[in-house]
């Protein structure tokens, strides 16, 4: 099986948590961090197959709707490279 990775940023904690809730209860993906990014902004990585990263992203965007509309950017890497998996793996680590 080929690990997936998906990232989800919003605008604060709150809508991030709300998102890390909504996307542990709707789908069997492994939070891997929370990272502050600067400028308010905050982001989750997810790890797991393909399909549930994809629906586990998508139910987190809805949900950090809620606390941050407009302000949130997601992204699903299929098969990511190694630098892209190790962040994803430890978020806030430097490659």
């Amino acid at each position: 099986m080929t690990l997936a990775s998906g990232f989800l940023e919003a605008e604060g904690y709150v809508a991030i948590f709300n998102a890390v809730d909504a996307m542990t209860k709707a789908t069997n993906v492994t939070v891997r961090g929370v990272v502050k990014l600067g400028g308010g902004l905050v982001a989750v990585s997810v790890t797991g197959d393909l399909a549930t990263v994809e629906e586990a992203i998508a139910v987190g965007a809805e949900a950090a709707k809620v606390h941050a509309p407009g302000r949130h950017r997601f992204i699903v890497f299929a098969n990511p490279s190694e630098p892209v998996e190790a962040l994803a793996l430890q978020p806030g680590i430097l490659v």
